[in-house]
């Protein structure tokens, strides 16, 4: 039985170095990138026992991302192999005032040309307590958004708790196809994780962000459980501010102070790995906490996946914030 089963896209992200722009370089870093993953990833990390299902080209490059999933202890039984590429990305790790840049190359990938036989979401979800998946898989092709739509309807079917983030991808599709594909999902989701833009552009909300916004979400969409991050504008010393609505209560976290950003890649899953493992161990109170946690350590690793360890983020969560531990 296992905690979490996640779904979704896995690519090889090809990065240079530092701040440096791939015209200027020689060579580039490769890490495996795809939210599900990274949510997989951060959940396993914290205890949680995980299984990742996608499709991956059986070659070395899928190779490669399947042995990573295996060395964090990331179940891989139901993953399929396929005949088709493996996605990549290419993305700059812009230094503010740039802005980092991804320049996708997935067409046609192998998660791409998934098909509905290819999985029995009923055997499969019927081993677990979540299952997760994110508004990426939808914007990729008409197929993997019914195959998605499928799952998310089984799951909640089955009485398992639906995890859903909007994830909105402006390079993959626009926000009218976006809002009226997301909607279909919505009636079956129980945790959604959203950002402050994704709720104004892909759900229509037009209240500020905060409090505000989230009882407006929820009283849209009757979802239980909402998680929102958003930059306040008032409060200059505060970076990001989370604040989640459960059952009619209210939970917030939030980062202040000095933030050395050395990749911001994956924050956002890292949250919500740290908020499903809270979630189900405590409820949304510690699953806030300990996802404001892995989002900011999140920022000062390189690549997508948050290497932070259970140890480390529950001493975070005490605040024995040393600079060096001997």
């Amino acid at each position: 039985m296992f905690d979490l089963i996640t779904f979704g896209e896995t690519m090889l992200r090809l990065t240079p170095e530092g701040s440096k722009v791939i015209e200027q370089v020689n060579s580039l870093n490769m890490y495996p990138a795809g939210c599900e993953m990274n949510v997989a990833v951060a959940a396993s990390r914290l205890g949680l026992s995980v299984s990742y299902i996608t499709s991956l080209a059986s070659n070395p490059l899928g190779r490669f991302i399947y042995n990573k999933c295996r060395e964090q202890g990331v179940d891989t039984g139901w993953i399929k192999w396929s005949k088709y590429r493996q996605g990549l990305y290419f993305f700059e790790n812009g230094t503010p005032p740039r802005p980092g840049i991804a320049y996708y190359d997935r067409e046609n990938s192998a998660f791409s040309r998934i098909e509905m036989d290819d999985f029995e979401w009923e055997s499969i979800l019927k081993n677990t307590r979540v299952f997760f998946t994110s508004g990426i898989n939808p914007s990729l092709n008409r197929n993997v958004n019914n195959i998605t739509l499928n799952a998310v309807k089984t799951a909640r079917k089955m009485g398992k708790i639906v995890a859903f983030d909007i994830n909105y991808r402006s390079k993959l599709w626009g926000y009218e196809e976006a809002r009226k594909t997301i909607k279909d999902y919505l009636p079956f989701i129980d945790i959604l994780f959203t950002s402050a833009s994704d709720a104004e552009y892909v759900l229509n909300i037009k209240e500020s962000p905060g409090e505000e916004m989230v009882k407006k979400i929820a009283e849209e969409y009757c979802i239980p459980t909402i998680s929102l991050i958003y930059r306040p504008e008032k409060e200059k010393d505060s970076i990001w501010k989370i604040i989640c609505l459960s059952d009619g209560n209210i939970y917030t976290a939030e980062q202040r102070g000095e933030l050395v950003t050395v990749d911001r890649l994956g924050a956002g899953d890292a949250f919500a790995g740290g908020f499903l493992t809270g979630y189900l161990e405590s409820g949304p109170e510690l699953g806030v906490n300990l996802g404001n946690v892995l989002i900011t350590m999140n920022n000062t690793y390189s690549g997508d996946i948050c290497w932070i360890t259970r140890e480390q983020a529950f001493s975070f969560l005490k605040e024995n914030n040393n600079l060096v531990e001997r």
